[in-house]
């Protein structure tokens, strides 16, 4: 009996860290990382549940290059693609609701949030599902990758091999029969 009234705590501290936020956009600065205006100043804001690959050399791109050992100038291409897809779904300005806990931060320092704009498009969900990043600690995502990989949107169609190579170990990747 003990352990009902320590898990209504536990969920109790979940809820209170979980806040949705509105933000203008500032600028892409990659396939799954955002500069937003928070509380007056610039915020960098990674999609949660995602990766994209890196347009710009730097420490994931360098760890992503070794692990997969392709050429410089394929993944960057590949994220370029997805850098300039997610610029699309949401240009500078657009009005953004993120959701999560606004203290919780990757690696890099960036806070780890869902993302959707005004009109409820999650940028997560549509980055996925247009093929231009996998799913990554987020299985709701799954099905959105496969069915991109099988119909070789995005960075699965413009460069399946590479894509796939990128995607490997790390991934979420669907195994069998894809394009």
């Amino acid at each position: 009996m003990k352990k009902l009234p320590l898990l209504a705590l536990l969920l109790a501290a979940a809820n209170a860290a979980a806040a949705t936020l509105e933000a203008p956009l500032i600028d892409v600065e990659d396939g799954d990382t955002l500069l937003v205006m928070l509380e007056g100043k610039p915020t960098r804001i990674q999609l949660a549940g995602i990766d994209a690959p890196e347009e710009s050399p730097n420490p994931k791109f360098n760890l992503d290059r070794k692990r997969t050992g392709l050429p410089t100038e394929t993944l960057l291409d590949l994220g370029r693609r997805a850098t300039l897809h997610l610029r699309e779904l949401a240009p500078p300005g657009t009005a953004l609701v993120l959701t999560g806990d606004p203290r919780a931060r990757d690696r890099y320092g960036r806070i780890v949030m869902e993302v959707k704009r005004g009109d409820g498009l999650s940028l997560n969900a549509a980055m996925v599902r247009d093929g231009f990043a996998r799913a990554l600690h987020a299985p709701a995502y799954l099905p959105l990758q496969k069915e991109a990989m099988k119909a070789g949107k995005g960075i699965w169609g413009a460069a399946p091999e590479a894509a796939r190579k990128w995607a490997g170990s790390g991934a979420a990747v669907p195994r069998g029969r894809l394009l």
